[in-house]
């Protein structure tokens, strides 16, 4: 009996770290109980019209999972740069490379000021305290990190794309708990066998229908724009997987082995 209550309570252990778990803070942000999921608005984000130009923007994390106050009083934010266009035609257009630095920082209003200069958005931004550091993942046989289609010429322009992306273990490059914690390295970036994994998966779409006002966006919407200006603005999602905290997979495992103990002991009676 005294062991049955013993295996019990190792198992209610193992269930109380489960639960534990399920509350979620990394790097000061509260992921809650359902994983990894960042839906971000991106406020603006360059045009880019042949080979060779540079994707690079900026934007908040709107939710986490849902949750839109999931660091308190402060917001992340993060800017985008290098992702360099290849294969381009006019309705389609690879990308490689890239870089997106997440930071944390209280939050401010993107459509107070324009993009570049001192006090420029991504002068405020870059301010913060540099939260997670992701770059692009290729994805298998390609150097294409990010591929997009939709319409880049004319007045109307808009696409969507896809891509994958790692998080940077460099230190430096972002908070340790984030870096170690966010590093899933769970999504095939290609068909078996031989593909290789990726820690986050990106889905993004934009469009040139509302700028921000502060910025230069003459011929965004004539079909005068040139590369490296403003002229678009859109959304982007972010997911992986959370790895669990050390202490609260050794105390899992502690639990289920008190689950076998107490179901043994059982059939033994």
């Amino acid at each position: 009996m005294k062991k049955r209550m013993l295996a019990s309570a190792i198992c209610g252990l193992g269930l109380m770290a489960s639960g534990a778990a399920s509350a979620t803070v990394i790097g000061g942000v509260d992921f809650g109980p359902f994983g990894f999921h960042i839906d971000t608005t991106t406020l603006a984000e360059t045009f880019v019209g042949a080979n060779g130009d540079i994707a690079r923007g900026y934007g908040v994390v709107n939710t986490i999972n849902g949750n839109n106050a999931y660091a308190g009083t402060d917001k992340l934010f993060f800017i985008f740069d290098n992702y360099v266009a290849k294969d381009y035609t006019p309705t389609t257009v690879n990308f490689s490379g890239g870089v997106i630095k997440i930071y944390k920082r209280a939050d401010f209003n993107l459509l107070l000021q324009g993009s570049e200069g001192v006090g420029g958005n991504l002068d405020l931004i870059d301010d913060g305290i540099l939260w997670a550091t992701m770059t692009g993942h290729a994805q298998q046989g390609t150097v294409n990190t990010l591929s997009a289609s939709g319409q880049f010429t004319g007045a109307s322009l808009s696409f969507t794309g896809a891509g994958l992306l790692d998080i940077d273990q460099t230190p430096g490059t972002g908070l340790l708990d984030v870096q170690t914690r966010l590093n899933g390295n769970d999504i095939p970036d290609g068909v078996a066998p031989g593909f290789g994994f990726a820690d986050v998966a990106l889905t993004t779409s934009a469009n040139n229908f509302v700028l921000n006002p502060f910025d230069n966006t003459t011929g965004c919407r004539t079909g005068g724009a040139v590369a490296g200006q403003w002229c678009l603005a859109g959304s982007a999602d972010l997911r992986g997987t959370i790895i669990p905290e050390p202490g609260v997979l050794a105390l899992l495992g502690i639990g289920l082995l008190g689950v076998v103990t107490s179901r043994r002991k059982s059939k033994a009676a």
